[in-house]
């Protein structure tokens, strides 16, 4: 194979690889501009989606109009869901793909339909003509006259009036691009930013599958959690009692146990040592031939003193043959050097937050402004959990052997476990007994082992001693942290303390009843 295959075939496999093969194929069935210049604009596309950004205006693909249209009507707020998500870009790309190829083909295609028009009325507009034309001649009698023919249509003229035709559709091309991009990603789109509006910024979109939109947001439970996110905003105590869980971090600076590893280290080691030094001249060491005047023997002094022999000393000296002393020096030099040795080293990990058990009561006695602001918390929580990577659990609890659990998290079936909780009433009787023991069974699972445990209600229940007992071995095995968070309307204060003292520490108390009554 000669050099120059072999760089097109290398070049050719660098450029392969700059796609996956989906997008390779969507970009051979896209016919806008020739397979090598399709496949580099998909390329640049993909780039610069992931990076969250538009690609340059400048050799922009497609070439053209069309081109153009895609670039200025593609939705900036797409952008900040394509950034670092492969999946999402790909998938624009691949539209993009359809849409430009799409684009052309109609463009194309009514052009085609308005030069039929045209050659139709224009055909007959010469037909016509030439039938005027030959009515108004007079011929004398007996002379004959040929007929007139209407003037063909040339080919330039049809070339011409098609170009005509698709420069007059141009501006057309922006509202077809806008239409078809709005109902590729208007309604995704639309998905996406209500649900990032409720739990910040999402990491891989896709994960939420394609008909999020079809799915969950117009789950009736949806309407509740947006209300929730608005309450949560005038609800600041819910987020800095939602930032006190997770006990494995209680500040920056803590510390994790030690632990012992070996490891590469550099070791450094310095010596002073006497090296020659050109620059030094510290004694005499023979003679040598030289110019160097200072240190010429006196008997090449005596040439140049003499009037006949300083022409030989001159020469001598530009010869730099003059016979001098040779002269050396030694300093003192600071050499450095590096060794890496495997060693044992003791290290200290930073720890990170552990899991949220919600334990939360569902009872008659929360119904009114205290089952919202356990909803509340609930979805703080979740959202917490989802912005630091944490696990989240919910043990929603009412009467004895009532408890159900919800797993919260981000993928379809979660949010839709959160809608269903959230459109729930709340009745029954209270029985703590139920979701403690689910909880700290829950901690056996090394998944859990480091959770924290934050028990929401009014405090209108009774504790069994094999309950208190339960959570004390829990503590002492796993370090168990159990947060309360009293919302007692304020009719059996005292008593609600009393009881979620004895199974919390510390216990916040909410206070914000003005703010979740005024809304």
């Amino acid at each position: 194979m000669s050099t120059s295959l072999r760089t097109i075939d290398a070049d050719s496999t660098n450029l392969l690889a700059r796609l996956p093969v989906a997008l390779i194929a969507a970009s051979a069935a896209c016919r806008v501009d020739g397979l090598r210049q399709t496949i580099e604009g998909a390329a640049a596309w993909r780039d610069a989606l992931l990076k969250g950004v538009l690609p340059s205006a400048a050799g922009l693909w497609p070439t053209g109009p069309v081109g153009q249209v895609i670039w200025y009507s593609f939705p900036k707020s797409l952008l900040r869901f394509t950034k670092g998500n492969k999946d999402v870009a790909d998938a624009v790309v691949e539209n993009l793909l359809q849409i430009a190829d799409g684009l052309r083909s109609d463009w194309e295609n009514k052009a085609a339909d308005d030069l039929a028009e045209w050659l139709r009325t224009e055909s007959e507009r010469r037909r016509q003509a030439a039938k005027e034309e030959e009515a108004r001649r007079q011929p004398k009698e007996g002379q004959m006259v040929k007929p007139i023919e209407a003037k063909p249509i040339t080919g330039k003229e049809r070339e011409t009036k098609y170009e005509e035709a698709k420069a007059a559709l141009e501006g057309m091309l922006g509202g077809w691009a806008k239409a078809r991009m709005e109902g590729a990603w208007g309604e995704k789109l639309a998905g996406w930013t209500s649900v990032s509006d409720v739990f910040g910024q999402l990491e891989g979109e896709a994960s939420f599958g394609w008909d999020l939109s079809k799915g969950i947001l117009k789950h009736v439970g949806w309407a509740k959690v947006e209300e929730m996110n608005k309450l949560l905003k005038a609800l600041p105590q819910i987020a800095e009692i939602a930032k006190a869980l997770g006990r494995a971090k209680a500040s920056e600076n803590e510390l994790g146990p030690e632990e012992r590893i070996m490891a590469k280290v550099s070791r450094v080691r310095e010596e002073l040592l006497w090296v020659e030094a050109p620059d030094a001249r510290t004694h005499t060491d023979g003679i040598h031939k030289s110019d160097d005047i200072p240190r010429m023997l006196p008997m090449e002094g005596s040439l140049y003193l003499h009037p006949v022999f300083r022409k030989l000393w001159k020469a001598k000296f530009i010869e730099r043959s003059l016979v001098c002393y040779q002269v050396k020096g030694i300093a003192q030099r600071r050499q450095i050097s590096e060794e890496w040795v495997e060693e044992e080293q003791v290290v200290r990990k930073k720890l990170e937050r552990g899991p949220i058990i919600v334990c939360l009561d569902t009872s008659g006695s929360m119904n009114g402004v205290p089952e919202t602001v356990a909803k509340a918390i609930t979805l703080e929580a979740m959202r917490l959990a989802h912005a630091e990577g944490r696990d989240c659990l919910l043990y929603a609890f009412s009467g004895s052997g009532d408890v159900s659990e919800h797993v919260l998290d981000l993928s379809p079936a979660g949010i839709e476990s959160l809608c269903k909780f959230l459109c729930m009433s709340f009745h029954g009787g209270t029985d703590v007994s139920g979701p403690i023991s689910a909880a700290t069974r829950k901690l056996d699972g090394a998944k859990w082992k480091r959770a924290d445990i934050i028990m929401v209600s009014d405090g209108e229940f009774g504790v069994p001693a094999h309950t208190q007992e339960t959570l004390e071995e829990a503590k002492k095995k796993y370090g168990l942290r159990v947060h309360g968070l009293l919302v007692s309307n304020g009719f059996h204060g005292s008593y609600g303390m009393s009881s979620m003292r004895s199974l919390c520490d510390p216990v916040h108390v909410f206070r914000d009843w003005a703010e979740v009554k005024g809304l």
